[in-house]
């Protein structure tokens, strides 16, 4: 399928700002860098020190709807395939996701399998004996796995840290500082002010997560994002090893096209602690790290500013040990080393922006990716090739900026999709 380009095409800028180094920024700046421009990326602290470096590194194919998000998700993927064969490791691992389940689901997820598949995944069933085969933690009750074949899982620190280093290598620079304000004359953006001094570019994009909103709203133009606090926790490392990524069956609960499966009741998946603290969500994620450590995630609760504290909370961690260490029982004992949190923004309808800004020329958006590693290096290259003006690698019109759920406030009834 071909694309039209997109309207208003400016000429190709020679320069470009890029403020914010997570995965979307870091990925921009090196398609751009190859392209041929003259890149400036700025970082208050360091690349990946946001959301991005704080995630759980699923690429989450399974948990993307239909549409705009899995078409994302679907070029993303491909992307960290080259990524993997150009740039430093990233423990890029392509062993699929297993979500685990027992007996009384299983109506539920021949629903929701038949649905993943009509969809385009590549997906299926596996009986019990070669659940425990994929992950020996797994707990006797288990009656077999949802086998998400698409899925992957990358060390996201490590990727935004090794993307960073391959723009810097072919010619991009990297500044630290604090971007405190646009540049804006004559309805054009011409740069950004830092803590470090003013910067000037033919064009500036903005990948600053939960605070893009701020930058904008001093150029009066609208940005209506949601703020989500992820959280997560690292063991020390385990002998046994596995190399497929776990979800739980409380996985169900959290998405709305999920919930619309004929089949799907609260009373299934819900556990007994969600129903304690209903305010904190949970996508019961295990995965294990190439060092063997074990990752925990993940407790959501929205917040109302960016600036919350991104530190865990007690329901959220009361939430994630007690139901992932109820389903599985082997890492009741496993010692905790850390514990962290980010925040992360999402747009009104779930779908991220990666478009030019309003009126204002010169000023462009990769903003709402509350699920960005699993459409980062997607969003890099759409934002790259509209900033350069070429035709979409994908249908661009789910991501323009002048959508309602971008630029009106939304209920958050509809977060979920």
């Amino acid at each position: 399928m071909s694309y039209a380009e997109p309207q208003g095409r400016q000429p190709t800028p020679d320069s470009v700002i890029i403020v914010g180094a997570g995965i979307v920024g870091a990925t921009t700046a090196l398609f751009l860098t190859q392209a041929g421009v003259n890149v400036t990326l700025v970082e208050r602290q360091r690349p990946g020190w946001g959301a991005s470096g704080r995630n759980a590194g699923y690429i989450s194919m399974i948990t993307r709807s239909a549409g705009a998000q899995l078409e994302l998700a679907n070029l993303s993927r491909s992307l960290y395939v080259e990524l993997a064969d150009e740039i430093d490791n990233f423990d890029f691992r392509a062993a699929g996701a297993l979500v685990f389940y027992h007996e009384e689901h299983e109506a539920l997820v021949e629903a929701f399998v038949a649905q993943r598949a009509g969809d385009g995944l590549p997906i299926g069933t596996v009986d019990a004996a070669t659940a425990h085969e994929m992950c020996p933690l797994l707990a006797e009750d288990v009656v077999g796995g949802i086998h998400s074949q698409a899925d992957a899982y990358i060390h996201p620190q490590k990727f935004v840290e090794a993307v960073t280093a391959a723009a810097v290598a072919q010619g991009a620079r990297l500044v630290v500082g604090d971007v405190t304000g646009l540049e804006v004359r004559a309805g054009r953006c011409t740069g950004v002010r830092t803590s470090e001094g003013r910067l000037d570019a033919d064009a500036v994009a903005l990948t600053t997560g939960s605070w893009t909103a701020k930058l904008l709203a001093e150029v009066g133009m609208p940005l209506h994002l949601f703020h989500i606090r992820l959280q997560a926790a690292e063991t020390s490392p385990i002998e046994e090893h596995f190399n497929v990524q776990l979800y739980g069956p409380g996985i169900f609960h959290e998405y709305a096209f999920i919930r619309n499966v004929p089949a799907y009741d609260d009373d299934l998946v819900l556990h007994p602690l969600q129903r304690i603290m209903p305010h904190v969500g949970l996508l019961p994620t295990l995965v294990q790290r190439a060092d063997g450590r074990l990752l925990l995630g993940c407790p959501i609760e929205f917040v109302e500013e960016p600036d919350s504290a991104a530190t865990p909370t007690v329901a959220g961690l009361a939430q994630m040990f007690g139901i992932l260490g109820d389903h599985v029982p082997a890492i009741q004992n496993a010692t905790v080393e850390r514990i962290w949190a980010g925040v992360a923004p999402q747009t009104g309808d779930g779908v991220p922006v990666m478009d030019a800004v309003g009126d204002i020329e010169g000023l462009f958006l990769g903003a709402g990716h509350a699920y960005g590693a699993t459409v980062g290096p997607g969003s890099g290259r759409v934002l790259a090739d509209r900033i350069l003006g070429l035709p979409g690698r994908i249908d661009l019109t789910p991501y323009r900026y002048d959508r309602p759920g971008v630029v009106e406030r939304i209920s958050r009834a509809v977060m979920y999709s």
